[in-house]
């Protein structure tokens, strides 16, 4: 990994990455397997979630678990 790299990660919200990949909170939701209440509470308090939480959704948007800003 370069050592400058880390400087040029682009961190989003929950938010900004769903409309950044141009989803709906239903179709994240539904990926995910919760209602989509569920996961505008995670988009409303992303700092609760669990590590397998977090990880799914990296992995779901393609980005790093870095990328993701979940302490806005």
């Amino acid at each position: 990994m370069n050592p400058n790299a880390e400087s040029t990660v682009q961190m989003k919200t929950l938010r900004e990455w769903r409309a950044y990949k141009k989803l709906s909170k239903r179709k994240v939701a539904e990926v995910l397997g919760v209602s989509e209440s569920t996961y505008v509470r995670m988009e409303e308090t992303p700092y609760k979630l669990s590590i397998k939480t977090a990880m799914a959704l990296s992995e779901f948007y393609q980005c790093d678990l870095r990328e993701i800003n979940f302490f806005e």
